[in-house]
């Protein structure tokens, strides 16, 4: 028999599932309270009761002590947004942020959970170029910390000439040193002054293979 569920209860749930893909963990009762426009908390707390007797969630007790009962099991997963294409070559595609979708990514696979975005590889100027095992090859997901401390020998995401491209970061004295690290011997280093270090967007920290390739 199918469990009939009010509208505010369909709101709170599909918030609740939400905030688990975006931040692998859930709501506390005061983001509840504000995304819904709840003037109490035990408001929330009456809607997260009637979805526990539905049999929709758990609590636990605890602190974001929800947990989602049913097929989509969600509170694993961080969902990643695509923001668009970066060029593992010669940047000439403009750089922009259009939303694709997300990426639904088990928590235990990425170490950081928040500040991340993705983008689709583009080009070949990086297929040498492996993260956790997986090449940075035309089509593959790259996975952009924006907030990372960058090093050199590091993949970064920089927007030169407002287009995106992905390289690897050297700085030498005065100079910033973008490199390829391809197969394809055609592709060459992009040298910076070093006061251009604006420029770099985040920091690839992880590539996921797209299986549909």
């Amino acid at each position: 028999m199918q469990v009939s569920i009010t509208e505010k209860q369909e709101k709170t749930l599909s918030f609740i599932r939400d905030y688990f893909l975006d931040k692998g963990i859930a709501p506390s009762l005061s983001e509840l309270q504000e995304a819904l426009s709840i003037n109490t908390k035990r408001g929330v707390v009456t809607h997260l009761e009637a979805l526990e007797k539905k049999g929709f969630i758990i609590r636990t007790g605890g602190a974001r002590g929800i947990q989602i009962q049913g097929e989509e099991n969600y509170e694993y997963l961080i969902g990643i947004p695509i923001l668009g294409y970066a060029n593992a070559g010669t940047p000439l595609a403009t750089a922009q942020e259009d939303y694709i979708g997300k990426l639904k990514i088990d928590s235990k696979l990425l170490k950081k959970k928040s500040d991340l975005f993705s983008l689709i590889v583009k080009g070949d100027s990086m297929n040498k170029h492996c993260i956790n095992n997986v090449s940075m090859s035309n089509g593959n997901y790259a996975i952009i910390d924006k907030g990372a401390e960058i090093n050199d020998g590091d993949a970064i995401l920089a927007i030169i000439d407002n287009s995106a491209t992905i390289k690897i970061f050297k700085k030498q004295n005065d100079v910033i040193i973008l490199y390829p690290n391809s197969y394809n011997k055609s592709h060459q280093p992009i040298y910076l002054d070093k006061g251009r270090e604006n420029i770099i967007n985040g920091k690839v920290i992880s590539v996921f293979q797209n299986p549909t390739l």
